[in-house]
């Protein structure tokens, strides 16, 4: 495992306080009470902009609406069987999105790497939210954890980004160091960062402070996407956005 530098650990909690305040005023992430919303969210997630995922989720819910279902505590085989029944990986991009798991019109539809997931967490008895944060929220766990290598292998998920991020979604606190939130990092300690070393980091400074690691992510990506930080509209100047958008979840 990667040694993290105490001072560089301090330069970032200390900025984190000054560029973020009140962390009791932050917005709180959501997630799901489903592992199959969470599993379209986190893979749908990258390289693509958040309104469109947030727009497959909703397709997702209407169809098993009309289905007769409520998407809201689907399980792992609860998607599986849906995609089936809707004709599989091509029947699930056409009620989501028909996006690929990377730039190629010969690359795999994302909804084949979301059914390759929803059938490995069934196969490893992690059908609900609650499955996944008894098993996967220590983080020994999360490294050791088969399910977590059999991810890596699936089409487009190598960089292990999605793992974390479902994880986030289904309540087990982590960072997605996503572009936004590697950029700060890089920023704050005026030097090249990887996402890994940029999530290590914002880690340890959430620990530091006693921090979810969830919570000082979103407030990192807020921040670094010109988002409003605080819930009320009293932030100080320098915390307010332009445009006043708000967001849930990351964007690429």
């Amino acid at each position: 495992m990667m040694e993290l530098r105490g001072e560089e650990i301090e330069l970032v909690t200390n900025a984190a306080r000054v560029d973020l305040g009140d962390d009791t005023r932050w917005f709180k992430p959501e997630g799901y009470t489903s592992v199959a919303l969470c599993l379209i969210d986190s893979i749908y997630s990258t390289g693509n902009h958040y309104s469109g995922v947030i727009d497959a989720v909703r397709r997702y819910r209407e169809r098993r609406a009309a289905d007769g279902a409520d998407a809201t505590f689907d399980s792992a085989s609860d998607l599986a069987l849906a995609a089936e029944s809707w004709g599989g990986p091509e029947g699930l991009a056409d009620v989501t999105k028909h996006w690929r798991c990377w730039p190629s019109k010969n690359a795999p539809f994302k909804a084949q790497a979301v059914i390759d997931a929803a059938d490995l967490l069934r196969r490893a008895g992690l059908e609900t939210v609650e499955d996944v944060r008894r098993e996967l929220s220590a983080p020994e766990a999360q490294i050791a954890s088969p399910v977590k290598s059999a991810w890596l292998g699936i089409p487009g998920q190598r960089s292990g980004l999605t793992w974390t991020y479902f994880l986030m979604l289904a309540g087990v606190p982590g960072v997605k160091a996503d572009r936004m939130v590697t950029r700060y990092i890089a920023r704050v300690l005026d030097r090249v960062v990887d996402p890994h070393e940029a999530a290590l980091l914002v880690g340890a400074a959430a620990d530091e402070r006693g921090l979810s690691r969830t919570l000082l992510d979103h407030a990192i990506w807020r921040h670094e996407s010109g988002r409003p930080i605080y819930t009320d509209s009293e932030a100080p100047p320098h915390l307010q956005s332009a445009d006043g958008a708000t967001a849930t979840h990351h964007e690429p």
